[in-house]
């Protein structure tokens, strides 16, 4: 595929014409030319951008083209493919496009374009437009990267096709790199449990999920054996009184026993034998006697009434403890009785009390049920998630050590072509630096990307980062070009030139015109007319490279779009 013409409806713009080889687009920077000039260039890097999207690109935000100046442009190129093709594309709507001045859709001109590449019609990556993204390069911050969003999956797979690799072993990679995320999706989602910030294993879920099935059996079986009893606190009061009552009772029971004992001592002590007056009459004629003295009639009548009222009181005495013996007696077998009765009732209570619950504590019994339900879903939930995340772990590990060893294999396979593309990178980079040595790495990663490093020792400058990428662009394409899977074109914005020194820039400009010479590709490269002489300075021939017309930022109409905007 060559480019032959890029045009526009607006009669203001400037038609540019190409030729096979190298073409130089420049754009003079004028004496008279001044800051309000230059509000949007002379063009260089618009008629980039205008390729890449007649090529079936996106107008993001950032795009020129956005533009309200540019609603109502429509842009054209005259392509050369197996036969001429001219396809016109409007800024607005971006979805309709004509080609040989047929309406067709952007979908069907993008296949075209990915057929220009030879690409497999049962791949997904890459596509046509990260292909064309690499051989109209619109980002230069990175060598391996044409937008800064690029990842390096991506990468990997793009430069991969254009070195000889299949899609189909390089996509492996898109598969692992989609169980891998899934994975982690699957990682969130059982982190996210009700304590966020534990992370359960596998393991800890069962144990947790099994601790809650018993509580919740153990729960359900209570409340089986229970039956709700509406009166459950009438009854409860009740037991309450009861136990009091059992309380004074037991304490009444035990005040009779203490008295009933006092009652039986002091029982006994009055059954003790007495002596009586014949006795005492015997004992105090006996002392008179042994003392010489005669006991008067009166004395001894005097005791004999004595003796008569003791013996009275004694007999009182134990009539009185007697009856109060059986006193207490009978109050201690009513207490006793009063006891059983009050026992039993309150046995028959807290039986009941054993058998039954208050409906409110039913009804919380109830709601903790349901609550650990739910925890028992969440629970068998997340151990779904965890055995799931642990399967595709065990999946992930076999797909990307498939995926590695795939790209390893077709790497061996390819091996003249890969050397061939090495070889050629060091060489040109020993023609552009004779104090650094230049490297082209290639080597798949654990998961099965593709990783392809350009390196150039030395230190990180931008002006050598900028070669890196011209070398990894040419290397990209011939081996393209050698196995028929891409247009013969490579456009390079002055942007790439910006921090090179002039030397380098001089040698990676001869570089591009012999390769293209060599290899029958179209290498376009836009300047500013002051780069081009620096080049020229350092053994650079600009020959008969440059198209016309030239542009410049002079003026209103001295740029591409032949007018000025913001």
């Amino acid at each position: 595929m060559f480019l032959h013409e890029v045009g526009a409806s607006d009669p203001r713009f400037k038609t540019l014409r190409f030729h096979e080889g190298m073409n130089l687009l420049l754009a003079d920077k004028t004496e008279e030319s001044t800051t309000g000039d230059s509000r949007n260039g002379a063009g260089k890097t618009s008629f980039v951008r205008i390729v890449r999207y007649l090529l079936g690109g996106n107008l993001d935000s950032s795009n020129p083209l956005k533009k309200p100046e540019l609603a109502a442009h429509a842009f054209y190129a005259v392509l050369d493919w197996s036969d001429q093709v001219r396809v016109e594309r409007p800024t607005t709507p971006t979805t309709k496009l004509l080609v040989d001045r047929q309406s067709t859709s952007i979908d069907e001109w993008r296949a075209e374009v990915g057929a220009a590449f030879r690409l497999p019609e049962a791949a997904a990556r890459p596509t046509a437009g990260e292909l064309v993204g690499q051989l109209v390069r619109t980002y230069f911050q990175d060598a391996t990267r044409t937008n800064p969003n690029d990842s390096d999956l991506a990468c990997g797979i793009r430069l991969g096709y254009f070195l000889g690799f299949s899609p189909e072993v390089l996509g492996k990679a898109v598969e692992v790199a989609g169980l891998e995320k899934h994975r982690r999706e699957l990682s969130r989602v059982v982190k996210a449990g009700a304590i966020p910030s534990l992370s359960l294993s596998e393991a800890e879920l069962r144990a947790q999920l099994a601790q809650t099935k018993d509580r919740r059996r153990r729960l359900e079986s209570s409340l089986a054996a229970f039956r709700v009893d509406e009166q459950y606190a009438d009854h409860q009061v009740e037991a309450d009184r009861l136990s009091g009552l059992l309380r004074s009772l037991n304490d009444q029971a035990l005040a009779l026993r203490q008295r009933e004992r006092e009652l039986q001592e002091a029982t006994h002590e009055e059954q003790l034998p007495t002596i009586t007056a014949i006795d005492i009459n015997q004992q105090l004629k006996t002392l008179y006697d042994e003392v010489g003295v005669v006991l008067p009639e009166a004395v001894a009548r005097r005791f004999d009434e004595v003796s008569e009222f003791h013996t009275s009181v004694v007999k009182n005495r134990q009539l009185f403890l007697q009856s109060e013996l059986q006193s207490v007696g009978e109050q201690l077998r009513q207490t006793s009785a009063s006891i059983q009765q009050a026992d039993a009732e309150r046995a028959a209570i807290m039986e009941l009390l054993e058998r039954s619950m208050a409906l409110e504590t039913f009804r919380s019994a109830q709601q903790e049920v349901t609550e650990l339900d739910t925890s028992i879903a969440d629970l068998e939930h997340r151990l779904d998630l965890a055995q799931a995340l642990a399967q595709d772990g065990l999946r992930l590990k076999a797909m990307a050590v498939e995926a590695e060893h795939g790209v390893r294999t077709e790497r061996e396979e390819q091996a003249p072509t890969l050397d061939n593309a090495m070889a050629l990178f060091h060489e040109l980079g020993e023609e552009i630096y004779t104090d650094r040595e230049a490297s082209l790495l290639i080597t798949p990663t654990d998961k099965g990307v593709l990783q392809i490093v350009p390196k150039i020792d030395g230190d990180a400058s931008t002006g050598i980062a900028e070669v890196k990428t011209f070398l990894l662009d040419i290397v990209c394409l011939i081996t393209a070009i050698n196995m028929g899977r891409t247009p013969r074109m490579l456009i390079h914005d002055g942007l790439l030139f910006d921090s090179m020194d002039e030397r380098q820039m001089a040698s990676c400009l001869n570089i591009g015109a012999r390769l293209a010479d060599r290899h029958g590709f179209q290498y376009i490269v836009t300047l500013n007319s002051d780069r081009l002489e620096a080049a020229e300075r350092e053994g650079f021939d600009r020959a008969d490279y440059v198209i016309q017309p030239r542009l410049t930022d002079m003026g209103q109409d001295g740029g591409l779009f032949g007018f000025r905007f913001d």
